[in-house]
Order: C-alpha cells, then sequence, then structure tokens
C-alpha cells in the first residue's frame, strides 16, 4: 500500500488487538487507548494518553529522528510508565532496534530503514519482530472472538484519572436515550425532529423543528407519512431499535426509531437525508455523471464485491476520511477497514435488495493509524460498470456522538457542581447492590445536609450560595475513597454510595473525615463561613436490600440527626421508620382535620384579681374527631411540630383568633389583647412578621390587640434570628410575651435584650407553691424584675385559694388558671366577657368568694 523506498522511519506495533506496521512521517503522535490517538493501542493497561512520539534533530548526522516521551505533551505521565530496552523512563530517544514496552501485552519496535528489502526482512517470521503482520493493510487480521471488543477497553477508566469524564458504549446510549423524556428544553433546541407516539399510536410529544417540518402531523396522526406503519400488531420488546427511510413530499429522512419501555412509547428521531437520497439516486443516470458525483460528494463511498466483498471502488471523500490513499483501499477486503462482527454483518448483507438497503446507524472503520472512526450510512444493491455491487455510502457522525455525549453527560450531571445526579446515582446504586448481593459484601448510603444553609442563602444571597455549595461538594470529594460516589442529591442534600465496605467502622471513619475537613473555615471573598452538616447512615442489608429502602432509611437517619440539634451523624435503626410512618399518618390526619374543620379554638382568661377585670385572653388550640373525641394539644402538637404543617395550622390560629378578638370589639366588648403561642417552627420563619402583618391587615384588627407568645427555650435556641424577628414584630404594634419564665435556665440578658410587654411566670412555680421562703424569695425576684423592666407579670397555673393568697401577698396583680376559669369555647368566652361588662367589672370586696367558673 506505500513504496518502502519513501518509509525510512518505522514502528512495529504488537498488542492484544493485532501486530502491524506503522510508517512514521508526522511530527508528533500521540499513542495510547484512546480512540483518538494517531498510534491506537489496544491493551487495558494502557493509559489513553500513554506516550508520545515527537521528530527530533539529529545532532550527529543530517537523519532526524524520534524521541518518545511518557504521558501527553501536556505532561500528564502514564499509569505504568514505558520501558525501552528494559529501563524505564521518561524520555528516550530512539535508534534503530529499540523495543518499546506499554504494558505487559504491548510492545513496539523502531526501525529506521533505507530499503524495500529491510521492509521484507522486518516481515520474515524469525526477525526479531516476530508475528507482525506481513501484509501492511491488516492482511490476515485475527478474528473478533479473540480479542476483547472495543467497549470493553473504552469505558474502563484509569483510577487515576479522577475526572468526571464518562465514556459510554453505543449499547449505554441506546438504553440511557431514555432519559431524555424529562429533558424538553434539551430536546426542543435540537435541530432535528423529535416525536413520541404511545403505543396506540398518539402522538405524546413533538419538539420544536418537528412541529415546523410537519405542521400537519398532530391533524393526520398515524395517517402522516412519518408515523405510517410505525404501530404493528405486536408489542415491541424492551430494547428494540431501528432505523428506516422515509418520505415526505420531496424530503427524505433517515427515522432512528426507539422503543422506550418505562415511558410506555415510541420515540422517533429523524434526520434529512435529501441530498445525500438523491446523490445516490443519481448512480444509475450514467456513467459519467456518477463518475463526477462519485468524486465531489463529500460522504465516503465503497463499491464492493458482493461475494468476496474486496473493494473495487472507493472516491476522495472516504480516502480523506481514513487518511488512505485510494491505491491503499482498491483491493483489500471490506473488514480490513470495517470493525464489526462478521456473522451478523454478512447476515443482514444477505438481505439487502435493489428496493431494500441497509441503515447502518453507527458503525467505526479503521483509520490509516490505526484509531477508529465512527460512521453511519447506508449499504445499498446497486449497479457499476455492468456488474452486481454493494455501495457503501458514510458519513463522519464524530460532531454528534460527541453533541451526544455532552448531551448524555448533562442529564446525569448537577449543572452548578459537576457532581452526578440522582439518575446517575440511582444507576450506580443498581449496580453496587447487584455486585453485593452477589459478592456478599456490606455497602452504605449516606445522606448529608448543611446546616442551616437557608440561613446562609437569605442572609448572604444565593450567588454566595451557590459557591458554597460549589466548595462543599469538592470537599466532600476530597474525602472519599476511589470508587465510591459524591452525589447532589438536590437544594443543600449530597448522597454518598460507598459501593464497598468491610464494617460500619468504615462510615464511621468517613463521617470524621468530613467533619475534620469541615473544620477549616469556607472563605469567600469578604466572608469568613463555619459550615456544618449533618449525616444520616443506611447499610446494606441489614437497612435495605433494595435501592428505595436504603435511600429512604438514609434520609430518615438524617432527621433524625437534624433533631438531635444537627453536626452529627446518625445509623439508620428501625424504630425510626415507625416514627417516621407515624408521623406520616399524623400529618395526613391533621390535614384532613384542616379541611373538615375540626380544630377550634378555647380562650383562657387573664385576670387582674384587685380590679376584677380581664386583661386579656389567650388562645388555645383543640381537636375534635369523630372516632377519638377531643385531641388534647400536648399530645398531638410535639409530633406536628416535626412536620411542616404545623406552619399551616400555627396560621390558622392566628388568624382565627385576631378575627375573633375583632368580633368582641365589634359587639360593644372593652378591646383585650389575645394571645397566640408561636412554634418553634413557626418562629424560625424568615419572613415571620410578613405573614403577621398580612393576617392583621386580613382580618383588620388593631396590631396592639395581638400579643405573640414564646417560650424561653425557643428564644434559646434561635437567639440570631430572634433579634431580627422580634424587632420586626414590634415595629408592627404587635405585643410579644415570653412564657415559661423561671423554668431551668432563664437569663436576665433576654429581658434586657429583647422588649417584651409580658413575663409569664411557669405554671410549675405556682402548681408546687408552698409558702417557703426560697419560692416567695424567687416569685418576688421575678416580680420585682418585671415591675423594674415596666412588663406585665401573669402567674400561669394558679388552681387553689391558697395559691391566690400568696400571690396576693406577694403583690403579683394578674393570673391565669383554673382557679377562675378553665378555657372557654368561643360562645362561653363571649358570654362571660359580656356578664362582666354589664356588672361593671368584678366587686374586688366580694372577688375572693366567687366560684371558679368551670368551662
Amino acid at each position: 500500500m506505500s513504496n518502502a523506498s519513501e518509509v525510512r522511519h518505522l514502528l512495529v506495533i504488537a498488542d492484544q488487538k493485532s501486530r502491524r506496521i506503522v510508517p512514521l512521517t508526522n511530527n508528533t503522535y500521540s499513542i495510547g487507548r484512546d480512540p483518538n490517538s494517531n498510534i491506537l493501542l489496544y491493551d487495558r493497561q494502557v493509559s489513553r494518553h500513554h506516550a508520545t512520539l515527537l521528530k527530533i534533530d539529529n545532532d550527529q548526522n543530517d537523519q532526524p529522528c524520534y524521541r518518545i516521551i511518557d504521558g501527553n505533551v501536556q505532561g500528564k505521565k502514564s499509569t505504568n510508565g514505558i520501558a525501552v530496552n528494559g529501563k524505564y523512563c521518561l524520555s528516550h530517544d530512539l535508534v534503530s532496534g529499540d523495543l518499546i514496552r506499554f504494558g505487559n501485552q504491548s510492545q513496539a519496535n523502531y526501525h529506521i530503514i533505507a530499503d524495500s528489502a529491510e521492509l521484507d526482512l522486518l516481515k520474515e517470521p524469525d526477525s526479531d519482530n516476530r508475528g507482525v503482520d506481513t501484509c501492511f493493510p491488516f492482511d490476515d487480521v485475527p478474528s473478533e472472538d479473540k480479542f476483547p471488543s472495543l467497549d470493553e477497553i473504552f469505558l474502563e477508566d484509569e483510577d487515576d484519572e479522577k475526572s468526571n469524564t464518562m465514556a459510554f458504549s453505543s449499547q449505554v446510549k441506546d438504553k440511557d436515550l431514555e432519559s431524555f423524556k424529562n429533558q424538553a428544553s434539551l430536546a426542543d433546541s435540537n435541530p432535528n425532529p423529535i416525536i413520541e407516539v404511545d403505543f396506540q399510536g398518539k402522538i405524546t410529544y413533538l419538539n420544536a423543528a418537528a412541529k415546523i417540518k410537519f405542521p400537519d402531523l398532530m391533524k393526520l396522526q398515524t395517517f402522516h407519512p412519518v408515523l405510517q406503519n410505525l404501530i404493528g400488531n405486536r408489542t415491541p420488546t424492551e430494547g428494540t431499535s431501528f432505523v428506516r427511510e422515509v418520505q415526505f413530499e420531496q424530503i427524505f429522512f433517515e427515522q432512528h426509531i426507539h422503543y422506550l419501555k418505562e415511558s410506555e412509547c415510541l420515540r422517533s428521531y429523524l434526520f434529512e437525508i435529501t441530498k445525500y437520497r438523491k446523490r445516490e439516486s443519481k448512480l444509475t443516470a450514467g456513467k459519467d455523471r456518477y463518475r463526477f458525483f462519485f468524486e465531489q460528494s463529500t460522504e465516503g463511498i465503497l463499491v464492493i464485491n458482493p461475494d468476496t466483498k474486496h473493494i473495487i471502488e472507493t472516491n476522495q471523500a472516504y480516502c480523506k476520511l481514513l487518511g488512505y490513499s485510494s491505491a491503499e483501499i482498491i483491493g483489500c477486503n471490506l473488514y480490513q477497514l470495517l470493525e464489526v462482527e462478521r456473522d451478523t454483518f454478512n447476515e443482514e448483507l444477505g438481505k439487502i435488495t435493489s428496493e431494500n438497503p441497509y441503515l447502518i446507524k453507527e458503525s467505526f472503520h479503521r483509520h490509516q493509524n490505526g484509531s477508529l472512526l465512527a460512521v453511519a450510512g447506508q449499504i445499498s444493491l446497486t449497479s457499476y460498470q455492468g456488474q452486481e455491487v454493494l455501495c457503501l455510502i458514510i458519513r463522519d457522525i464524530r460532531e454528534r456522538k460527541q453533541a451526544e455525549e455532552e448531551l448524555q453527560y448533562q442529564l446525569l450531571h448537577d449543572p452548578l457542581t459537576n457532581l452526578p445526579n440522582r439518575e446517575l446515582f440511582k444507576q450506580q446504586l443498581g449496580v453496587a447492590l447487584a455486585h453485593a448481593q452477589r459478592h456478599e459484601h456490606l455497602l452504605a448510603v449516606i445522606f448529608i445536609d448543611i446546616d442551616s444553609f437557608t440561613h446562609i442563602n437569605n442572609t448572604l444571597g444565593h450567588s454566595l450560595g451557590d459557591k458554597v455549595l460549589q466548595s462543599f461538594g469538592e470537599r466532600l470529594s476530597s474525602c472519599i475513597r476511589a470508587g465510591d460516589t459524591v452525589t447532589r442529591w438536590g437544594s443543600d442534600e449530597f448522597v454518598l454510595l460507598l459501593p464497598q465496605i468491610k464494617n460500619t467502622e468504615d462510615t464511621v471513619k468517613l463521617a470524621q473525615r468530613i467533619f475534620d475537613t469541615l473544620q477549616r473555615p469556607f472563605i469567600f471573598d469578604d466572608h469568613r463561613l463555619q459550615i456544618k452538616c449533618s449525616i444520616g447512615i443506611a447499610i446494606y442489608p441489614q437497612d435495605g436490600d433494595n435501592a428505595e429502602g436504603l435511600l429512604k432509611n438514609a434520609d430518615t437517619a438524617l432527621y433524625r440527626t437534624k433533631e438531635q440539634g444537627k453536626n452529627h451523624y446518625q445509623f439508620y435503626s428501625p424504630h425510626l421508620t415507625a416514627e417516621a410512618e407515624l408521623l406520616l399518618r399524623l400529618e395526613s390526619l391533621l390535614h384532613q382535620a384542616l379541611e373538615k374543620k375540626q380544630f377550634s379554638l378555647q380562650y383562657q382568661p387573664q385576670l387582674q384579681y384587685k380590679t376584677g377585670k380581664i386583661v386579656g385572653m389567650e388562645a388555645l388550640l383543640r381537636w375534635e374527631t369523630p372516632a377519638y373525641g377531643m385531641i388534647m394539644p400536648q399530645k398531638f402538637l410535639p409530633l406536628a411540630a416535626k412536620t411542616n404543617l404545623i406552619l399551616h395550622l400555627s396560621k390558622w390560629v392566628l388568624k382565627t383568633a385576631c378575627e375573633q378578638n375583632l368580633s368582641w370589639q365589634k359587639d360593644g366588648l372593652p378591646p383585650i389583647p389575645v394571645t397566640v403561642n408561636l412554634s418553634a417552627k413557626e418562629f424560625q420563619q424568615p419572613h415571620l412578621a410578613t405573614v403577621v402583618a398580612s393576617i392583621l391587615d386580613e382580618t383588620g384588627l388593631d396590631p396592639q390587640w395581638l400579643e405573640l407568645e414564646l417560650t424561653e427555650l425557643t428564644l434559646r435556641q434561635n437567639l440570631n434570628l430572634a433579634r431580627k424577628t422580634l424587632q420586626d414584630l414590634q415595629n408592627l404594634g404587635v405585643r410579644i410575651a415570653l412564657d415559661d419564665f423561671g423554668r431551668g435556665f432563664s437569663s436576665l440578658g433576654y429581658l434586657k435584650q429583647f422588649s417584651f410587654r409580658t413575663l409569664k411566670l411557669h405554671q410549675d412555680l405556682i402548681r408546687d407553691l408552698r409558702g417557703t421562703s426560697e419560692e416567695l424569695g424567687l416569685i418576688s425576684a421575678v416580680l420585682a424584675i418585671g415591675k423594674g423592666f415596666n412588663m406585665r407579670v401573669v402567674a400561669e397555673g394558679v388552681e387553689t385559694s391558697e395559691q391566690l393568697n400568696i400571690l396576693q401577698n406577694l403583690d403579683c396583680t394578674e393570673i391565669q388558671g383554673y382557679w377562675f376559669s378553665r378555657p372557654l369555647p368561643t360562645k362561653e368566652a363571649t358570654a362571660l366577657l359580656s356578664k362582666i361588662t354589664r356588672n361593671n367589672d368584678i366587686d374586688s370586696t366580694n372577688f375572693m368568694s366567687l366560684p371558679m367558673i368551670d368551662g
């Protein structure tokens, strides 16, 4: 195929695939396992970019020589290195006869020859290159079943290449086309028509190109040419895909049809081939026209003997595409150029007729440098110079494949962090589970949530929040082992997959590495952030034997971690699922209760007993169900607080209490504040003041007649948030009360820092009140503090006359409790307010003799 006298530098290659002679004429050659390498090596131990050949000037004579260097020209070294004449080296100036080893099963000899006799000597079986092909254009290439497939060779990335780049075989691409179904925006931007129809033939999706190309498609449905005969009597089997040619008006299309099992539809991709079809038809128009088209065509063409499969003719486009001269190609066997499974391909060729060409959606042709080139095309049976021949027309699809790979990458990776997304994680988890089941080893799924990320977004902005997510993902990636996976699950959640662990201690060590790496602050411009996280861990098989169970249980463990104070890890245990199921049922019941109006408010009066005036009403939630009767708040509110429905419930309470208070005022009753308790989750909402302002505006209640009550515990757990939230509420004119004061840890600093209008003594102080000096001293101190800060002090839980007498002696003038009244339904509370108003308050001289009002 080449004149030996013109070839002075040769590389004799021997690897797992074949033995071949490569003439060296260019200044630079890349050598490796990458399909785009100039010199392709078929060996799994060879790196994708294993070595580089550089032509250099020889100082000792006028002839240039070649220098081999380890790795690529950017300086990235190979995994296993190169050895020249048995010695490892980073670079070496080659001399004739040098033996270069790239791996256990790949080597090359470098030769400088002067004439064809030396080339013939190299081809001899007993030369120092024993077994090298004696035919330059790949004669007698071993059969396909003796070597690993390209998919096996190229799908394995080296361990040292820690990048997010992935390679996919054509088979994987066909299966993964199913993930296009939820990517409408990407499909719509495709310039080629994309159509989906269900198994009944109804159109379920058209992209923009399809609507423009076929404006009557929705109207004609299956009667349209591109859908005719697409739906047959048989339901296609999983994995089915085929290609056909269709004509619409004067336009021809190549239609790629894929069966999508989960979506229960057929998806078609149409590529216009009108110009190729017209060119093909001209082959029968005459010898001169045929020759003109043959040479001028931009598509590669081979004319092939259908019996021997030898190439009769080729055009310049094919030669240019594959790097050969026409003399090198003519006379070769088709299989010396085409990388394909011969038996299957021969079977397809046997089916070709003049009316039934064979469409090839993807095949690989061997380039002159040994690499494989992806092409698409078709083979038809036609007449050439009076004999029947096969005409193969191909076109380069590398750009299309690259675009498909980029699109596939986008579909399987998070665009912000460049980490695998949920879809890719689920695929990897499925593979890992199958391996764990087969080899009976443990694996772990770990959920990670950034603590207080919402606060970062709300205070510093989403742009900085995105930077936090990116840096957090990088730190997680630095903590895992090779083979483990970090996935961005969504928002501020990440999931780790440890496909093989020895014991649970491996996950504990990883969690500790994560906590350790987070000790270093995150620095962004002028912001220095100390990021913390919560971790939930589930182990296969004890915490689940399938993907859904492991993910659910790891998420449940994460939820418990956040409940217990965050910045820690928690293993899954079965009782967590039981509690989660209980919360789920409760949330459903609460949702139904809101819809069915099963909730109501009762009101407990706050009494200024010296004057007999009611100075406030506290709104208390009640839940009455047909099945269980009245359910007290202490039974359902703690559980409801663990769900987001507590926010809807709290909003309903606030609105209902405001409406009732305004109703009392419209009935002519003296205005008094109504007190509403704030839950911890409600207080943590960044826009609480906005919600309160909206309800006040909607109900029309003057803000001064609304009092919001929060406990010391809620305040202590949200101090940073409390400063702004309480100030915003006070700016509205709303009163703020501090509940449960005197229970456990109480700080006078709260009273100084925040402007409370009311201080409520915790009922435990009153319930056990016996009049001891310690009790009297404590209550007197609280009363003095309240007076000093100009606050109302209300004693909660007053149930007996003895307790009232002690409080009266201490000059505590406002009480709330069963001694005066239980919480009352709206009707009874209204009656009580009306009665006291008509009687011009309660006569303080006879007040102590009044019986308790029983609600």
